[in-house]
């Protein structure tokens, strides 16, 4: 896993802004609820096989000694890059969107 560089973080932000509008803040500078210290803990958005995840920087400190090829995934997977470079959120987000969008609708 590594984290996400610039113009990969642009896009991942444009297609969370979409739906999230100004509380993307909010997704970003949520403190973690793990670790010894709960409030120097953030989570932030790590890349691994072409999919990010929305990760706790503890748990990515702690997935470092796991061999890349070994670790599936951790976190939340937010969504995938495509070849093109295009973004595309998963399933797996809804739960991360659903605290955070603008305007809420629910189905039955």
């Amino acid at each position: 896993m590594r984290p996400l560089y610039e113009a990969e973080t642009t896009v991942v932000f444009e297609k969370l802004l979409k739906f999230t509008g100004n509380n993307l803040k909010n997704i970003v500078e949520s403190p973690t609820h793990e670790g010894p210290d709960p409030n120097l803990g953030r989570y932030c958005f790590c890349l691994q096989k072409k999919r990010v995840y929305y990760v706790s920087e503890a748990l990515v400190k702690r997935a470092t000694n796991i061999i890349r090829k070994n670790l599936a995934a951790m976190g939340t997977c937010v969504g995938r890059f495509t070849h093109d470079g295009k973004f595309h959120l998963t399933v797996q987000c809804l739960g991360l969107l659903a605290a955070n969008t603008k305007h809420k609708v629910s189905l039955k």
